[in-house]
């Protein structure tokens, strides 16, 4: 069978079982961010004040861990800088969208 067929039957069975509604789905990704802090100087009475970069800036990266379902994003989180999924953190996001799925039910 090909993609396209079993597509189909799956689409032909969700009419009358509605299965697909039932499934709840998640995935990580690196994400980058710039954390732009600056300081402001020091200027004379009457003259605006410059806005100098903070030396050292860099693009940090964090993975955004990211639950949905049919109706849209059930969880999301933003782990500390240098975290990874790891068999722990993955039980507490699996309980977290337990917990949140059986409110919105």
């Amino acid at each position: 069978m090909n993609r396209v067929l079993i597509c189909d039957s799956l689409l032909r069975r969700n009419e009358t079982e509605s299965f697909l509604k039932k499934l709840i789905t998640g995935d990580e990704k690196w994400i980058t961010y710039d954390k732009n802090v600056r300081k402001r100087s020091w200027s004379k009475a009457g003259q605006a004040s410059q806005t100098v970069a903070k030396p050292g800036l860099t693009r940090n990266k964090v993975m955004l861990c990211v639950w949905w379902d049919w109706k849209g994003i059930i969880h999301y989180e933003l782990l500390p800088p240098g975290r990874t999924i790891d068999p722990e953190l993955y039980c507490e996001q699996l309980m977290t969208v337990k917990l949140r799925e059986s409110g919105r039910n």
